[in-house]
């Protein structure tokens, strides 16, 4: 592989890579983090409300909303995947940052190889592929699930 290809490669491709994971690892980390906490707070806040509230209208309207946005967060965790993403996304950033130091010190695998430049591209590839075939792994099974159920629905 040439050297103008391999810099190429490590300019565009892997830093694209390496920017999309870790910019996706921290946005579902921040996703992930504040409908949790959300879920946690409202829901601690509610049990006493309802407890104690004086039998008012506009309590019974702010704790029925409340309680209808802790439905709406915990079924978003449960769509969105943010968790999953995250450590996902966070374990393919780590894996790229790692090949890339073992590819720059010629260390482990890089040190037998006849060719670094291409052993390092086709590590790469593998590690980019693995993370698409997990994300659609972790998406597609709520999809087709959601597909099932309305044809279930359906013939029913």
């Amino acid at each position: 592989m040439k050297q103008e290809s391999i810099n190429k490669y490590l300019n565009e491709d892997f830093a694209k890579a390496l920017k999309f994971y870790d910019e996706g690892a921290n946005s579902s980390k921040k996703v992930y983090r504040f409908l949790s906490i959300y879920v946690i707070v409202i829901s601690a806040l509610l049990t006493p409300l309802v407890a104690f509230i004086p039998d008012d209208i506009y309590w019974r309207i702010i704790s029925t909303i409340m309680a209808a946005t802790i439905v709406i967060a915990s079924g978003l965790l449960a769509h969105l995947k943010s968790h999953e993403n995250w450590l996902s996304y966070r374990s393919s950033w780590d894996a790229l940052e790692r090949e890339r130091r073992l590819f720059e010190t010629h260390s482990g695998k890089y040190s037998l190889s006849t060719n670094p430049d291409e052993l390092f591209v086709e590590q790469i590839e593998t590690i980019l592929s693995k993370e698409a075939i997990d994300f659609y792994a972790r998406h597609a099974k709520v999809e087709e699930k959601k597909e099932v159920s309305i044809q279930n629905n359906v013939t029913k």
